[in-house]
C-alpha cells in the first residue's frame, strides 16, 4: 500500500527546457488555503483600529468587512509563498542560483491555490572546448625615439604656463580672450571666449592671427555645427571680432631639471622610464587583444547553459555601466541612440549579448580552473584577506576573515585570475613546466 503525502501541497508538473531552468506547477489544498487567508486576515486585523476590540482581537467576519478582497489575496498570496517555496525547494532538493521566479495561476478562499515556480540553477558548462591547440601569439615590442619624444613633449606642455604678451601680435598657440558681435541684428549681445589660435576653425584662425590687443576686424564667417556656442553654431553671419588680451604659452626647457619634477635624476632617466612605459602599454594593449581573441574562439567551441535569470541581473549592469559611460563622455543612452541611429531595443541586445559573452567568458574561466586544477589554499584565502582588510578595525577584520560568503567571492577571483593567466600563457606558447 503506497503512503499518502503529509505534505499540504503537490507538485502537478516539473518541467526542464534547459539544464539551468526547472518549471514546477504547485498546488496547495484547499482547505490549508482557506487556513492562509484567515491568517491573512488576522495578520492584517493587528494593524486595524477596530471599536470595543483590542488590536488583534476583533471577530474575523468583522474584520473581513474592513479589509479588501485585494488586500487580503496579496497578504495571503505573500504567506503562502514565504511558507510553500522553500517547501517546495526542499522536496525537489533544487538549489536555485537567484531567487525563483512565481506566476500565480489561482488565488482564491476555499479554492486549492496554483501557482508556478521558475527555479533557475547554477549555470552548467555542458562542453568546455579545446583550448590547448589556441595560439595568438604576441610578437615583440619596441618604441622608437619619435614615440619617446612626443610623451616627453606631452610632459612639458602639462607643465605650460600663460604669461601676458600685450606687446606683440597674436600667434599660433596663443590663448586668446576675443569678443565676437553679430553686425547683422542692432543691439545683438557681444559674447566673450577664450580660445586657443590654430585650433578654432580656418576663416576665424586666419582672422585672428597677427591681431594686437584692443583691435577689431569685420568679417563674414560660417561658423561650424561644432562651434561651442548654439547662437552662432552653424550660421553664417558678419560680424566684428575684438581681441582682448593675448596669453602666449611658456614651456619648460627640457633639462635635468624637468626631469626632477617627475622623480627622476637626469633627462635621459625619464626617457628610458617613458620608453619602458609605452613598451609595456603596447604589450598590455596586446594581451588584451589576445585574451578577448581566446575567450572569443573558446565560446565558438564551448556551450554555456545560462538561467535567464542571471542573464537579466547581467543586464541591468550592462545597462547601468553603459550610461554612466556615456555620461562621463558627456553624452546621454538618448543623445547615443539619436546619433547611432539605432533603436533602444537594439541598444539593448547588443548590451544583453556583451552580458552573455561576460557571463560565459566567467563560468568556461571557472571550467578551465577546475579542469587544470587551479585551487586557492586557506592559506593563500587568511593572507589575501588580512593584507586587504589592512585598514579595518579589529572586529571588522575577524568577522569578514571568517565570512565563508566573502572567502568564497575572494577564493573564485583569484582562480578566475589565475585561470585567465594560464589561456594567456597557451595561447602565446609560453606556458611553463609542461
Amino acid at each position: 500500500m503506497q503512503a499518502q503525502s503529509t505534505q499540504p501541497f503537490q507538485i502537478l508538473s516539473r518541467e526542464e527546457p534547459s539544464p539551468v531552468t526547472i518549471h514546477l506547477t504547485v498546488e496547495v489544498d484547499a482547505t490549508t488555503t482557506q487556513r492562509m487567508f484567515e491568517r491573512a486576515l488576522r495578520g492584517i486585523g493587528r494593524y486595524l483600529r477596530v471599536p470595543g476590540f483590542r488590536p488583534g482581537q476583533a471577530p474575523l467576519p468583522m474584520l473581513r468587512r474592513m479589509v479588501s478582497e485585494e488586500n487580503l489575496r496579496r497578504a495571503a498570496g505573500e504567506l503562502m509563498m514565504d511558507e510553500f517555496i522553500p517547501k517546495v525547494l526542499q522536496q525537489e532538493q533544487l538549489e536555485p542560483y537567484r531567487p525563483p521566479q512565481v506566476n500565480i495561476e489561482r488565488l482564491q478562499e476555499g479554492e486549492p491555490f496554483r501557482f508556478k515556480l521558475t527555479v533557475p540553477l547554477r549555470p552548467v558548462v555542458e562542453k568546455l572546448g579545446e583550448y590547448r591547440d589556441l595560439r595568438f601569439p604576441i610578437p615583440p615590442q619596441e618604441t622608437s625615439d619619435d614615440e619617446v619624444e612626443q610623451a616627453i613633449e606631452s610632459l612639458r606642455k602639462q607643465q605650460m604656463k600663460l604669461e601676458a604678451a600685450p606687446d606683440r601680435p597674436a600667434q599660433t598657440d596663443d590663448r586668446l580672450v576675443v569678443g565676437i558681435q553679430s553686425l547683422e541684428e542692432a543691439n545683438a549681445r557681444r559674447n566673450r571666449y577664450m580660445i586657443t589660435l590654430g585650433q578654432t576653425f580656418g576663416a576665424l584662425d586666419n582672422l585672428l592671427a597677427g591681431m594686437r590687443e584692443g583691435e577689431t576686424k569685420e568679417a563674414t564667417l560660417t561658423f561650424p555645427e561644432s562651434f561651442n556656442d548654439p547662437e552662432l553654431a552653424g550660421k553664417t553671419l558678419t560680424v566684428a571680432v575684438s581681441v582682448e588680451r593675448i596669453l602666449a604659452p611658456v614651456y619648460p626647457e627640457l633639462n635635468d631639471e624637468f626631469a626632477k619634477q617627475f622623480g627622476f635624476e637626469t633627462l635621459d632617466a625619464l626617457r628610458e622610464d617613458v620608453r619602458q612605459r609605452i613598451t609595456r602599454q603596447k604589450l598590455e594593449y596586446l594581451q588584451d587583444q589576445a585574451r578577448s581573441q581566446a575567450l572569443a574562439a573558446l565560446r565558438e567551441r564551448s556551450i554555456v547553459h545560462l538561467p535567464d535569470a542571471l542573464i537579466d541581473e547581467q543586464l541591468r549592469e550592462e545597462i547601468a555601466e553603459f550610461s554612466k559611460e556615456l555620461v562621463e563622455s558627456g553624452t546621454t543612452l538618448e543623445q547615443f541612440i539619436q546619433q547611432t541611429g539605432l533603436t533602444g531595443e537594439e541598444v539593448r541586445e547588443q548590451l544583453r549579448q556583451r552580458g552573455i559573452a561576460r557571463l560565459q567568458n566567467t563560468f568556461l574561466l571557472l571550467a578551465i580552473a577546475d579542469q587544470e586544477g587551479i585551487e586557492v589554499t586557506d592559506a593563500e584565502l587568511d593572507s589575501i584577506t588580512e593584507i586587504a582588510l589592512t585598514d579595518a578595525g579589529p572586529q571588522t577584520r575577524s568577522r569578514l576573515k571568517e565570512d565563508p560568503e566573502l572567502r568564497q567571492r575572494v577564493a573564485q577571483e583569484i582562480r578566475l585570475d589565475r585561470a585567465m593567466k594560464k589561456l594567456l600563457d597557451i595561447v602565446q606558447n609560453t606556458e611553463q613546466g609542461d
